[in-house]
């Protein structure tokens, strides 16, 4: 039967031009309403494994849409295309909802919420509310630090003899700033640890250790260079701006020079012992491949990668999962996807001031990504 063909090939985004022009026409038509319910039911049991739909509201919404369509006598024949095309796409969502709707009215998300922490030198830990100020002292009762809000200032008159060490915590959902006694400015993103000198020491590195992503200010000293400790991955500088990312569930170490430039050394903690250092070059990254052990190079645009400071997300052709993790943190929420191809498919996407609701909605109706709340996570399909 044609237009059972026709349907069918639509649903597997198959379906020409001329295919869709018979669609919205063939749809309208009176007696056609059971064939199309029964074609469509049946295929979504097949692909999205789900039972019992409410074909009559899924119908009624249908039909309710095409009308608001066909009122609108200015739409022109691309357009008309976009409305079946978007009418098609939700159908699945429909579909999907409606079984769920009750539970979803019980199962808000709540994003999970934690504390930015410091801890001292003595291993006492103290909770940073960004909503607030606080004086940092060191175990001796010594002021060391101020905090303003979401950024903590060390002080340039304290001296150390010796490395006496902090460590910063930045959980999911939190951004943090921290400025070191030399001046150098570290933003850090959220799921970040550092850990830092109070003070820094005459005649050495000035050397801290990063698990996470953080954008680096650094002051300029060229008796003391810079060094970021990543895991193995040494990043040595004078003064530069540069983006580290360091995440245990991505594949890789990557290093994002801003200006200046950035010397990097594997698996050397006595910065470059093993062989000439990897010198990277303003608007180039830095890639560490976990697994073979090996750098590689690529010139990209940086904007893309400290887009984060001001509180944005630019994805540019990249994979699913990578979005999925990069939520997570931001949002501060659990995202399970039970649909392995998904995450191997690339996306482009921005966002700037949406709710994690918001953009969840935007990729199911974008992208036709359906999902559920159940027990406070996100659950796709």
């Amino acid at each position: 039967m044609e237009v059972e063909n026709i349907i069918h090939k639509y649903l597997l985004n198959e379906a020409s031009s001329e295919d869709l022009d018979f669609l919205s026409n063939w749809i309208l038509k009176e007696g056609n309403e059971t064939l199309f319910e029964n074609l469509v039911k049946n295929h979504l049991e097949v692909t999205m494994a789900m039972n019992k739909p409410n074909t009559d509201k899924i119908k009624k919404e249908l039909f309710k849409r095409i009308q608001r369509d066909k009122n609108r006598r200015v739409v022109n024949t691309v357009l008309k295309y976009a409305a079946v095309l978007t009418l098609f796409l939700s159908l699945g969502y429909l579909y999907h909802q409606q079984g769920q709707i009750d539970h979803l009215e019980k199962n808000t998300l709540v994003p999970k919420v934690e504390s930015v922490t410091i801890t001292l030198d003595d291993g006492t830990i103290e909770e940073l509310v960004p909503t607030e100020n606080k004086k940092i002292r060191n175990a001796n009762g010594t002021l060391i630090g101020s905090q303003d809000h979401s950024k903590l200032t060390y002080s340039k008159a304290t001296k150390a003899e010796e490395l006496v060490h902090n460590t910063l915590y930045v959980p999911h959902g939190k951004r943090f700033d921290v400025v070191l006694s030399d001046g150098t400015h570290i933003f850090l993103n959220s799921g970040t640890t550092l850990r830092y000198p109070i003070a820094f020491v005459e005649k050495e590195h000035r050397t801290v250790f990063l698990n996470g992503e953080a954008y680096f200010d650094v002051a300029k000293n060229a008796e003391h260079p810079f060094v970021v400790n990543v895991n193995g991955l040494i990043v040595k500088v004078l003064g530069t701006k540069f983006n580290v990312s360091n995440y245990v569930e991505d594949a890789g170490i990557n290093t994002v020079l801003v200006e200046g430039s950035v010397e990097l050394y594997k698996n050397d903690t006595q910065h470059g012992n093993d062989g000439s250092p990897l010198l990277l070059k303003p608007g180039f990254m830095a890639r560490w491949d976990r697994a073979s052990n090996e750098i590689g190079v690529e010139n990209v645009d940086t904007r893309l990668y400290t887009a984060w400071i001001d509180g944005k997300l630019v994805f540019r052709n990249t994979s699913f999962r990578k979005i999925r993790h990069t939520l997570e943190r931001k949002y501060s929420v659990t995202i399970k996807n039970r649909n392995s191809e998904l995450d191997e498919q690339l996306f482009d996407a921005t966002f700037d001031i949406e709710t994690i609701d918001e953009v969840l909605e935007s990729f199911s109706k974008s992208f036709a990504i359906d999902y559920y709340i159940k027990d406070n996570e996100v659950i796709i399909e």
